[in-house]
């Protein structure tokens, strides 16, 4: 069973956008987020409801910004917690100490 990665809450079955869809947002992995309810209800519905709360933890991102580049604060079900990772279009994870919700640029090794 899928968790909303906004609250760990079992059953989530909506893909979100960071980058709206509407502004230019793609399908990719960096770009969408698995989350429960609709665009009214649920997590998804808090998303949509309260931009500031959303853009602050990652959850939306404005147009022209690289979702790769921008933590999230992601629901860990390992952690049983919040924790702040960064996500790519492989569907890689990775914890960050960067600000969530502002852009960041990765260090290449």
């Amino acid at each position: 069973m899928h968790c909303c990665e906004v609250c760990g809450k079992h059953g989530a079955n909506n893909a979100h956008h960071r980058v709206n869809a509407s502004q230019g947002g793609r399908g990719t992995l960096a770009n969408l987020l698995l989350v429960c309810g609709s665009g009214t209800t649920g997590c998804h519905g808090r998303i949509t409801v309260h931009p500031r709360w959303a853009k602050a933890h990652g959850y939306s991102i404005r147009r022209g910004v690289e979702p790769s580049d921008v933590p999230v604060l992601r629901w860990s079900r390992y952690l049983g917690a919040h924790e702040p990772v960064l996500l790519d279009d492989e569907g890689n994870v990775e914890w960050t100490d960067q600000e969530v919700g502002e852009p960041c640029h990765r260090v290449s090794p």
